[in-house]
């Protein structure tokens, strides 16, 4: 049985949502047992955001157009869950990736650093966000459509995420 915000679910309901609720190591150790990988930040952004037709950088994976409900599960779609993997085909990009905007927060090998030349007069309060985090990329569910771009960045204190 799993346990979200909808109540208790038996497995097999889930076997076609976005995995969640899982820490970087868990999600680490899940792409070496596949053979795989995580990306890194620069590697995410770039299948987010390069168009093939043109080899341009594009706001999302899907091109310029702005988020909307049948582009990703975010915040406005009011389902407070993860959908179903291939929900959103509008908002896949040019290599067939779904759900890269949305349904949750993706886990990066990178570490969340400032940017070169990145400058703050608030060095108290971001220094402490400096050390020890992950990137994370993509939003989820609850991240609203009016902050979402394949370029926003994220970071979890606890090292996972839902």
């Amino acid at each position: 049985m799993i346990r979200d915000f909808g109540g208790l679910h038996r497995a097999a309901d889930k076997a076609n949502e976005p995995v969640s609720h899982v820490s970087f190591l868990e999600a680490s150790a899940y792409a070496k047992w596949a053979g795989k990988r995580l990306p890194t930040e620069a590697e995410w952004e770039k299948a987010a955001t390069l168009s093939l037709s043109s080899d341009a950088k594009q706001t999302f994976p899907w091109g310029e157009s702005e988020p909307d409900e049948t582009r990703g599960n975010l915040f406005e779609n009011g389902l407070w869950a993860v959908a179903p993997i291939g929900a959103f085909p509008h908002g896949q990009n040019a290599n067939g990736c779904q759900q890269m905007i949305g349904d949750v927060w993706e886990w990066t090998t990178s570490d969340y650093t400032p940017y070169p030349g990145f400058k703050s007069d608030f060095d108290e309060y971001n220094d402490k966000w400096f050390v020890g985090q992950k990137v994370l990329r993509g939003g989820s569910f609850a991240t609203p459509r009016s902050h979402i771009r394949a370029t926003y960045r994220n970071f979890s204190i606890r090292m996972s995420v839902g």
